[in-house]
């Protein structure tokens, strides 16, 4: 599809304690397969992806390298960081291609269909990200927890990943960017560059919280009735 590399890092490090579980939620299984593996299998199948990089947490190492084995493609592990901006940062610069898709390990289902679009509007634009319309009225409340005003939905949309840029743009927002920044599109947008919105995938689930859980099992099953390779995995 294209002539440039491009490089996908998919980030494991965090610690999932919204999901309640005492190690990371990433090595937990879903539908008789690791939920990492489910995560980084479409990117190391994708034809135009050029290396796979997961930036993982120091010592976690042997673990993560035991979930991927079954991948039939090499995957370079990268040290995690204290932050989800430091993971990220750590993962754009062991890069090597001139575009990067960060990606979410705890997203496992991310279709050739979104990847592409992502990677293709990268490629025009030097930043992308998928979205999703909201489908809640959205409200802002004050301290006292009293509604100060409603937001116009139309103009509000749900992120999801992978975010697709050119490695100087990603490479510069990650460097320059607070310690609390929780998506790299953000950290673009304050760098000044701007962001184009691509559609998202309503299958492409961030599992944050137990009962995500069941949602996932009920997309790994849909997504293996429908015969794509690289979701047609165990399903138990």
């Amino acid at each position: 599809m294209t002539d440039h590399a491009a490089s996908a890092i998919i980030l494991a490090a965090g610690l999932g304690e919204r999901m309640g579980t005492a190690g990371n939620k990433m090595l937990l299984t879903l539908c008789g397969e690791p939920l990492l593996l489910r995560a980084v299998r479409p990117f190391a199948v994708h034809p135009d992806i050029s290396e796979v990089i997961v930036v993982v947490r120091p010592g976690e190492e042997a673990l993560v390298e035991a979930v991927l084995a079954p991948l039939e493609r090499s995957v370079r592990l990268v040290p995690g960081g204290a932050a989800r901006r430091d993971s990220a940062l750590h993962g754009v610069r062991s890069a090597v291609g001139s575009h990067v898709l960060i990606h979410d390990g705890a997203r496992p289902f991310a279709r050739d269909a979104l990847v592409a679009r992502v990677l293709d509007a990268a490629l025009r634009h030097g930043a992308a990200i998928p979205v999703l319309p909201s489908a809640d009225t959205l409200h802002v409340k004050d301290e006292m927890e009293g509604l100060v005003r409603t937001l116009d939905r139309a103009s509000i949309v749900r992120a999801q990943t992978p975010q697709g840029f050119l490695r100087s743009v990603i490479l510069d927002a990650l460097e320059n960017a607070p310690d609390d920044v929780t998506d790299d599109a953000a950290a673009v947008l304050a760098s000044e560059h701007p962001v184009q919105c691509v559609a998202g995938d309503p299958y492409n689930l961030k599992i944050t919280h137990p009962e995500d859980i069941a949602v996932a099992r009920g997309i790994a099953r849909a997504l293996a009735a429908e015969g794509d390779a690289t979701f047609r995995h165990p399903v138990a």
